[in-house]
This record gives C-alpha cells, structure tokens and sequence, in this order.
C-alpha cells in the first residue's frame, strides 16, 4: 500500500488558498491593477513636484519598490484574514479534528498568502521597464527572491495575530492600528534618512522598512547610482536582507506557538 505524503495536507491547505484567490476574479484585478494607477497617476502628480534635475532621480523609480512591496504585505494580510473566517464559519475545527499536524495547517495558509503575494508581485514588476527601470533576469529573480522574504515574514505575523482573533472586523480593526504605522514607517514614500531621529529609531525595529530598502536596492541596482541610492536608504541592502532573514525564522516560531496554543 502507497503511504501518503506527510507534507500532503500542507499542500492541499496551500492549494486551497491559491484556489480562494484566482476564484476571486474581482480581488485578483484589482490587486494589480490598483498599484499600477496609484504608480501612474500619484507617482506622476508627485515628480512635477519633485522633479529629477532637483532630486537627481525620478521619482516614480524610488516609488516602485515602495508600492511594490506595500501592495504585496496588503495582498497578504487580506489572505491571513480567512484564518478568521474560517475559525467564525466552522471550516477550521473540521480541519483541527482532521489527523493533520497544526505545523501543517498554519505553514499550508502562510504559504498559501506568500504565494498569492508572489503573483502579485511578479506582474507588478513587469511594469518596471515601461518606467524606465533597467531590469535584469537576475535582478527581476532577486527581487521576487526578497518579495518572498517580506511576505513570508508579514504572513506569519498576520497568522499570530489572526490566531488570536474570532472574529473578522477585530482583525481588521487591528492590522490596520498596527500596519498603519509600520506602512508610513517604511519608507516606501519618501526616505527615512531625512525624517526626525524618532522616526529613525523606531523604523530600525520595523520590517517593512528592511524589505522596502531591499527591493530599492535591488530594483533601482541599474537604474540609479550607487551613490543615490545610499542616500535614499536607510540600510544597506546586507543590513537588509540579514534583517529578514532572522525576522522571518523568530516570527515563524512565534506563530507556530501561538497558533497551536490558541487553536485546539
């Protein structure tokens, strides 16, 4: 007889989650469409404000790895959102009493979010060269690489607070009291490095700044000097990606505690 896959109900979980998402035919439009407008129109109305020969760079170059990475974290955390709706609507106790491991059920849908997030990220960033941002094949793959890194991290963190949650506008409610100022914290509208000292400070503990420095670094690598983009960024692209690195491993630890203690 054939044993089944240990990993096979992580990957029916995982399936689930890309399945919700391409059903959502309306969530899935505007998901892309939604950021390109945004690079478009505010992007543009921004650099006759700010315009290159007094920035020595072109705006909406420095805002695309900002609204890149900021509309992935949101794809994300509008994924982790089922894990409260399936604890309200009863899915998620038939999927407690099934012979599953929790690891499994909790990685499947942190997997099943990032995926959907490197979708997302993936057509945004074919948006890049009509921009006139210079992408390579290693670059284009070093930046889904760091988009995976963020998400990953952001998931796990939308999962620990979901797990504690039971019902949908709580979690709603909070991720916005605490996304919000991680979101004006990260960078992605204009650079830290000439805010107050507070805001610097508490950016050094803020995740989303890492990874939007990271993407800038890798995105604008051809594009912008390596002198400019120093001055852009807060960390450098090592700092960086070291960052996400251990925020990623600690935060996947915690989720995976919590959500086995608040789920039984």
């Amino acid at each position: 007889m054939k044993t089944q896959n240990p990993l096979f109900p992580l990957y029916i979980i995982w399936y689930r989650e890309i399945i919700l998402y391409f059903r959502n035919i309306l969530k899935f439009f505007t998901s892309i469409f939604a950021p390109i407008l945004i690079l478009v129109f505010f992007g543009s109305g921004l650099k006759t404000i700010f315009p290159a020969d007094i920035l020595n760079y072109d705006f909406v170059q420095f805002f695309f790895p900002g609204i890149l990475g900021l509309s992935c974290i949101i794809m994300v955390l509008s994924s982790t959102i089922s894990i409260v709706w399936d604890k309200e609507f009863g899915f998620l106790k038939e999927m407690l009493v099934a012979p599953v491991k929790r690891s499994h059920i909790a990685f499947g849908k942190v997997l099943g979010a990032t995926t959907t997030a490197l979708i997302e990220g993936f057509l945004i960033l074919l948006v890049a060269p009509y921009l006139g941002i210079n992408l390579s094949l290693k670059i284009f793959l070093e930046a889904i690489g760091l988009i995976f890194l963020l998400c990953y991290g952001v998931a796990c963190f939308g999962l620990y607070l979901a797990s504690r949650l039971s019902r949908v506008e709580s979690f709603s409610i909070l991720t916005q009291l605490v996304i919000a100022p991680m979101v004006f914290l990260s960078g992605a509208f204009y650079s830290l490095k000439n805010v107050p000292l507070w805001m610097i400070k508490i950016a050094h503990y803020n995740p989303l700044a890492y990874g939007i420095d990271a993407l800038r670094w890798s995105i604008l690598s051809l594009t912008v000097s390596y002198e400019t983009l120093s001055n852009l960024t807060l960390f450098s692209f090592q700092q960086a990606l070291l960052f996400l690195i251990i925020f990623d491993a600690l935060i996947s630890f915690l989720t995976l505690r919590v959500f086995k203690r608040y789920l039984r």
